[in-house]
């Protein structure tokens, strides 16, 4: 007969995943979720290439396969399930920001849910994958003014908040020999909204809005390989890489400026412009990696990622950024993987580190250009839960964002991730004597 409490569970898990797959996109869509100012170049902060369980590994994916958890990043990734088996993970974030110029800082905290994913095996050769996550967010709010003997000072407000999301289904496939492939094929959707206003306590001069709202929708497909050598008994080696081609989504645009005399009262519409269509052009993502198991304990990995910044427009518009590039590095020690028994024994430990160069490219007040780069350090543990390969993971990373010049805000970022990974064996069938 079956087990009644894990088909209890199994069902549970289910519900869990049904409700909060209904929820989260209302919750994407209505919160900023981030206050940096450079989130209003491009399409904001890209999190689409972020792997949040591996968090205290520096976000390493490209070789890294688990039977206990979805590796959306390497879709080739997915044939490492057991079969029989069904796993849910989920990951929640919280993220502080503080910015620092001009001997001034601020600090923006905020938390919100990082991804939600599933994969089961269908046959022996052929697993599947689903989920949820952000694949770039946008949050600002930045005040300024300029000084001039007509209307005295003029204030000007720029505010933007929103982002794109990423819900995808993947296939990934055994070829033998230890070769994996894998594809997933993506829906990016969202809204991102931004805003300018323009205002002076004189008299004579006209409160002016420029509204812009943008909603981008469209397929990105992106591919995966993975390649697992087997170096003795308890070790081995897997090479994985990833491919994302040139993605075109098509972008709905919403435009409106409007004005308002304070001395009179009432509005004024210059301009409307409603659901002017273009298109965003998102360029092309390759991702390579190792990742070595030396034995049972021991294991690392090491990643190298970089996109073509350059090549991407919208509304045909380019613009003057940068190719972007990441190297990051993680490992994992687990002092007793081989047995249930011993909670303290089965702690897994991570650290990693990782360091890029940013899409951001900025001039400074000499006209100098100036690249910014990215320096992260992480750890983090996997807490499991008692006889079963789920298990809690916590992560944690700080890191900095900044260029050469005084001239522009650094940023450092201190982010903590919580994440649970459910593994349930599902129709098996239990004899009790």
């Amino acid at each position: 007969m079956l087990n009644k409490n894990r088909v209890t569970r199994n069902l549970a898990s289910i519900v869990l995943l049904a409700g909060c797959l209904l929820v989260w996109p209302i919750n994407l869509i209505s919160q900023t979720k981030i206050n940096s100012p450079y989130s209003m170049i491009g399409p904001g902060e890209i999190k689409g290439n972020e792997y949040f369980r591996n968090l205290g590994m520096g976000g390493i994916s490209q070789g890294f396969r688990s039977n206990t958890s979805v590796n959306y990043l390497n879709p080739a990734s997915y044939t490492a399930m057991d079969s029989l088996s069904f796993v849910f993970d989920g990951t929640v974030f919280s993220h502080l920001y503080q910015q620092k110029f001009s001997g001034q800082q601020q600090r923006v905290l905020y938390t919100n849910l990082g991804s939600l994913n599933f994969a089961f095996p269908v046959t022996n050769r052929w697993s599947v994958a689903a989920g949820l996550l952000p694949w770039s967010q946008v949050g600002y709010k930045i005040s300024d003014f300029q000084q001039n003997d007509i209307d005295g000072r003029v204030n000007y407000l720029y505010e933007g908040n929103g982002g794109i999301n990423q819900v995808y289904l993947g296939n990934a496939f055994k070829l033998g020999a230890g070769l994996s492939a894998g594809i997933n094929v993506s829906y990016l959707f969202g809204r991102i909204d931004n805003k300018r206003i323009a205002y002076s306590d004189s008299a004579g001069f006209y409160r002016t809005a420029w509204s812009y709202s943008d909603e981008p929708g469209g397929l990105m497909l992106s591919y995966g390989l993975q390649w697992q050598i087997k170096l003795s008994e308890i070790s081995n080696i897997t090479l994985g890489a990833s491919y994302t081609g040139l993605t075109k989504l098509d972008v709905k645009q919403n435009r409106y400026i409007y004005r308002t005399l304070a001395s009179v009262g009432g509005s004024d519409t210059l301009n409307v412009s409603p659901d002017n269509k273009g298109t965003m052009e998102i360029p092309a993502n390759i991702a390579g990696g190792v990742f070595i198991t030396f034995n049972p304990q021991w294991a690392a990995g090491i990643d190298f990622q970089t996109q073509k910044w350059s090549e991407y427009t919208s509304f045909g518009q380019s613009y003057d950024l940068n190719d972007s590039y990441q190297i990051k590095f993680g490992g994992v020690y687990n002092p007793r993987i081989e047995t249930y028994s011993g909670f303290l024994s089965r702690i897994e430990y991570r650290g990693g580190l990782r360091y890029g160069k940013s899409y951001l490219n900025m001039e400074d007040a000499s006209g100098l250009e100036h690249d910014f780069t990215e320096l992260g350090i992480s750890f983090g543990i996997a807490l499991p839960i008692r006889r079963s390969l789920s298990g809690l993971n916590l992560g944690f990373e700080y890191s900095q964002r900044n260029s050469a010049s005084t001239d522009h805000i650094s940023e450092d970022f201190f982010r903590f991730n919580v994440g649970i990974s459910i593994y349930e064996r599902w129709f098996v069938k239990r004899k009790f004597y």
